[in-house]
């Protein structure tokens, strides 16, 4: 894909997202607080603008992580847990930048965690027993 390209690929992307945006999502909180909803208004726009890079480069690394956990599945002869290791780490993780994000009440994960039921599932590593002392010749 040439340079022309990807940048009008971009743009369209920003333009129909644009679009889809529901214009009551910047007032929601407007009405309920009675405030005038200014900061509000600024850091949800801001979370926007922020999102709108940052989920190319996350979707990028989401797309590059399929694959390379598809190879890895592929080359391991079909062992899950070596694709799942690379498909958890890609995939996972924070998609939009709410404005919890930028206000740092919720942090943002680019690399993906597993669940704690999946966590729990997989049992700890079996720990190697240790072998008899020997008694010592003379």
């Amino acid at each position: 894909m040439d340079w022309t390209k990807a940048v009008a690929l971009v743009v369209l992307v920003a333009v129909v997202g644009l679009f889809l945006l529901s214009p009551g999502w910047a007032w929601a909180d407007d009405t309920a607080s009675g405030g005038d909803g200014s900061d509000d208004t600024g850091i949800q726009v801001a979370a926007w603008a922020v999102t709108v890079p940052y989920i190319i480069g996350k979707g990028a690394f989401a797309l590059g992580g399929a694959v390379v956990g598809g190879l890895g599945y592929l080359f391991s002869g079909g062992d899950s847990d070596t694709a799942k290791t690379v498909w958890t780490k890609s995939i996972y993780g924070t998609y939009i930048i709410r404005p919890e994000h930028l206000r740092g009440e919720e942090p943002v994960y680019f690399l993906g965690k597993a669940d704690k039921s999946e966590a729990e599932a997989t049992p700890p590593p079996a720990k190697p027993t240790p072998e008899p002392a020997k008694p010592e010749k003379k």
